[in-house]
């Protein structure tokens, strides 16, 4: 063989080694991108479901965010959670709550997360019962004239309660079958957000504290 012909053969064989070398590369690369993108796509999941005040977030598939709707586009929420902004995909069967306003960007809302298997979105939206409330921090009415409401608790007493709302103090003369639900916030509820069910005489017939509230 003569020294062409060597030399020939030993530069392609250089190049086979290098393209080896280069294919071997390039699916390292899409392995260790295929990698991230999934860490991401976890990282991202856990990221929502640390923002939950609800606490059987951990334990279900769902969860619920609180916070302020600080922008709402055709494919994304993006809410304001303890200072940080937090962006949630909507679902392609995303709804809001009937009779929900059409501007309510600087509000309190509630977003229902659906979890699948590859990611998680945004299926509903209502206000909150603090956005819904007016001045006497009165938020939903039954026909039959009992009322919701929902404050800072102030005192309570055996016979009272009172709670604080935008217009000042209310107080509410407990009904003889009142009762109380702080089981998901046990403690002190005196400076807590509370709910109250209210009759139409004005009586409190129910105290509930709800993390997602607070």
């Amino acid at each position: 063989m003569n020294k062409k012909m060597v030399l020939l053969c030993i530069s392609l064989a250089g190049a086979l080694t290098t393209g080896s070398l280069t294919g071997c590369s390039n699916q390292n690369d899409s392995s260790q991108n295929t990698s991230q993108n999934e860490n991401s796509s976890s990282e991202n999941k856990s990221n929502l479901q640390q923002y939950s005040k609800d606490p059987d977030s951990k334990q279900e598939e769902d969860f619920d965010l609180v916070g302020t709707l600080d922008k709402e586009t055709k494919n994304e929420l993006t809410l304001v959670i303890d200072d940080k902004k937090v962006k949630i995909p909507k679902s392609n069967a995303f709804k809001k709550e009937k009779d929900t306003p059409k501007n309510i960007e600087g509000k309190q809302v509630k977003v229902k997360v659906e979890v699948n298997d590859k990611d998680q979105n945004a299926e509903s939206l209502e206000l909150t019962p603090q956005a819904k409330a007016d001045s006497n921090g009165i938020y939903e009415k039954d026909p039959d004239g009992d009322y919701s409401v929902i404050g800072k608790l102030i005192n309570e007493t055996d016979n009272d309660i009172t709670i604080e709302v935008s217009s000042g103090k209310k107080t509410y003369k407990k009904s003889k079958d009142f009762e109380q639900d702080d089981d998901n916030m046990p403690g002190d509820s005196k400076n807590k957000v509370v709910r109250l069910e209210v009759k139409k005489n004005d009586e409190a017939e129910s105290l509930e504290v709800d993390p997602e509230d607070q």
